[in-house]
């Protein structure tokens, strides 16, 4: 079976690639282990919840030009959330501002000339015992915002996120990612493109003229050029001739963070009336619960609510039962809304738990900068021989890190390298 072009993996990044090249006349065949395309991105059925629900990637993230110019071209609705909230400190309180508000943390971020991971930054410059409040905020900043591990998430992507106002700029999609990566999909297979599901890649032999990229179901596809847009887990996963000892080193040294989602329907929308507050127009809420982060449908009058339990607790929690994992969603959102946890189990009519980093073909939700990506991406940017070449979230280089727009714009970059016939 021979194709100019063989992509691994139907996530954003290979389908922006599949659509790019397919248009320039490449023959593209797109190999996907899942059952579906989208990857990360998860419309799950509208039957469940009355709509298709982000199962995974939800929002737009930072100015996304790539991003907002697809579903222009899509026809999607994008508009701003509505009100925020926190019950860290005991009562519902609004949130004005997202970034740094202590103006002793925004100093030392912004004297910092060199890279630290946020752990070391926070020993050196706050004892703990004397900032226990400051500690607790960076922390739930890092691993709630990035999924990250706090010994290994880099500064300078925290202080690009907590100084630079732009980088939280987040618009919800009312119809949600799934027409995106259903248009990406139609877009090139009307160009030939070719997509095969439950296609599991094992091996990859660049040694000859031609790759062989070899299938769990005994085939093997020959290709001039294949490119690899699994995440970064995976990458070790496959037997690659010769081998890329160098490569598999560099995605070592980005991070990549875990999220389990839980998304809950219920009968009503109960929250609204609750706590004496008036919740009517509430996106996200904040807490110091176990499953500290919820959001709404909101100005879409659905009665779901969206958690997310992150970084290395979700690590953690991904080894329970999904039994085990909604009773402490609905004990967090009993004590974040005080109401109780039986009438929280009458309200619920279905829910679904996103259990990511259990996911075999994720092992997680999405990359974090560390304060050695920058040498890392660059490397993996390379094209191995010039036959093998990886795209995805983590190979990015922008302010967007994690997102679908990062994506996207690697799998961008990625068919503008291929088609521009340049040998590096």
């Amino acid at each position: 079976m021979e194709h100019d072009v063989a992509i691994v993996g139907a996530g954003a990044a290979g389908l922006m690639v599949a659509r790019v090249l397919a248009q320039a006349g490449k023959k593209v065949v797109v190999l996907e282990a899942r059952d579906r395309i989208g990857g990360r991105i998860y419309p799950l059925s509208e039957a469940d919840f009355g709509y298709e629900a982000a199962g995974g990637a939800e929002f737009i993230h930072g100015e996304a030009p790539v991003s907002k110019a697809l579903a222009k071209e899509v026809g999607l609705t994008l508009y701003h959330p509505q009100e925020w909230w926190s019950v860290r400190d005991g009562e519902p309180m609004p949130i004005e501002r997202l970034s740094a508000h202590d103006p002793l943390l925004e100093s030392k971020l912004r004297a910092l000339t060199e890279d630290i991971s946020v752990a070391e930054f926070l020993r050196q410059n706050f004892p703990q015992e004397q900032h226990a409040a400051l500690w607790d905020f960076v922390t739930r900043w890092t691993e709630g915002y990035d999924a990250a591990d706090t010994e290994k998430a880099s500064t300078f992507g925290l202080r690009e996120e907590m100084l630079n106002e732009g980088s939280w700029l987040q618009m919800n999609i009312k119809e949600g990612y799934g027409p995106l990566i259903k248009f990406l999909k139609t877009e090139a297979e009307k160009h030939g493109a070719e997509f095969i599901l439950n296609k599991i890649v094992t091996a990859i032999d660049y040694t000859g003229d031609k790759v062989k990229v070899s299938t769990s179901d005994g085939l093997i596809y020959q290709t001039t050029q294949v490119i690899l847009t699994v995440p970064l887990p995976i990458l070790p996963e496959i037997q690659f001739a010769p081998a890329i000892p160098t490569q598999l080193a560099a995605a070592a040294k980005i991070g990549y963070g875990g999220v389990i989602k839980l998304i809950l329907k219920f009968k009503d929308k109960w929250w609204t009336g609750v706590r004496e507050q008036v919740f009517e127009k509430m996106f996200f809420m904040l807490s110091s619960e176990p499953v500290p982060t919820w959001w709404t449908q909101y100005p879409q009058e659905r009665p779901i609510l969206t958690g997310w339990l992150p970084g290395p607790e979700a690590l953690e929690m991904s080894k329970k039962s999904d039994e085990d994992i909604l009773a402490l969603a609905l004990e967090s959102l009993s004590k974040i809304f005080t109401i109780g946890v039986d009438e929280l189990k009458e309200q619920l009519t279905n829910y679904k738990i996103l259990n990511w980093p259990k996911d075999p073909y994720a092992r997680g939700v999405y990359s974090y900068a560390t304060p050695w990506s920058a040498e890392a991406i660059a490397e993996l940017q390379k094209p191995i021989a010039n036959k093998v070449y990886l795209a995805g979230e983590a190979i990015y280089e922008g302010s967007e890190v994690g997102t679908v727009e990062a994506a996207l714009t690697s799998g961008q970059r990625v068919a503008k390298l291929i088609l521009s016939g340049m040998v590096l």
